[in-house]
């Protein structure tokens, strides 16, 4: 597996606008400065180029909307275990972290699908369709 180093630098900026928009837009998450934001979207990103493969393994035997629920889960507790890491990273507790992750999921999508060459919907759902056959 390579690792454009554009490529992660893209996707760090788009999780630290995520991460920045949802504790704005969120009462129980918040970074008192922005330090801790850059530290916690890069190790988001890269726990999620860690994770996402390792779940490409697991057979897909349910609906691919349980695969979504599962990764939602999976992101809320990453970004529960980043909040407890990084000193600053201030989250309320397993509600704020499952909110959290799916703003961050939704504005994640949405500014990647407005980047030149990138369409993470279609990338995902084709993933999903060869892994199923």
């Amino acid at each position: 597996m390579t690792i454009n180093v554009q490529t992660l630098l893209i996707h760090w900026a788009v999780m630290v606008i995520a991460l920045w928009v949802t504790s704005a837009a969120l009462k129980g998450m918040s970074f008192p400065g922005i330090l801790p934001l850059l530290v916690s979207a890069l190790l988001l990103c890269v726990a999620n180029i860690i994770v996402r493969p390792a779940l490409a393994l697991i057979p897909l035997s349910s609906a691919s909307w349980m695969l979504g629920i599962v990764l939602l889960i999976i992101n809320a507790l990453l970004i529960m275990m980043i909040a407890s890491l990084i000193k600053g990273f201030n989250l309320s507790g397993i509600w704020a972290a499952l909110l959290a992750a799916l703003i961050i999921a939704l504005i994640g999508m949405l500014l990647e699908m407005v980047l030149p060459g990138s369409n993470p919907s279609l990338f995902h759902i084709q993933q999903l369709i060869s892994i199923r056959r």
